[in-house]
């Protein structure tokens, strides 16, 4: 019995890992479009309709122009000795085999590798057609903590 239930957690363990190393690949695929402005490929990496969740206002790219359009704007507003984009950290929450939210921390370097700049976004990806893609992103600085 025990050897079973030990093998099922294996199992398990494995499969979650594997999970989340097509994420990861993913989203370090995404950021590979995204420091080479590859425009063309950058919706690739969504399911549409996607939702930008900013501060202040949401932004809906329903289709691959909007996105490239999108995206075009978010690097032209980058300081001109930008270089490129680091991911720092990825904190993964698998709901189920086709639904994951992705807490994670990024970093932009200079020519120089100096960090002109670093955040976090909330990523939540839908697997289709055996490839993750993301849904929705909610770009954050910091998390207030409460207390109950």
């Amino acid at each position: 019995m025990i050897k079973k239930v030990a093998y099922s957690i294996l199992v398990l363990c494995s499969f979650l890992f594997s999970l989340e190393s097509d994420i990861i690949k993913t989203l370090e695929d995404y950021n590979d479009a995204f420091v080479t402005e590859d425009y063309k490929n950058i919706p690739y990496f969504f399911d549409f309709p996607v939702s930008f969740n900013l501060k202040d206002k949401s932004v809906i790219a329903g289709n691959k122009l909007k996105l490239r359009l999108i995206y075009k704007k978010l690097r032209g507003g980058l300081p001109e000795n930008y270089s490129y984009s680091k991911w720092e950290n990825f904190n993964i929450q698998v709901l189920d085999n086709t639904l994951a939210i992705v807490d994670a921390s990024f970093s932009r370097y200079d020519n120089d590798d100096t960090i002109i700049y670093s955040g976090n976004g909330f990523y939540t990806l839908r697997k289709i057609d055996n490839k993750w893609k993301i849904y929705s992103l909610t770009p954050y600085d910091n998390i207030i903590k409460t207390t109950d």
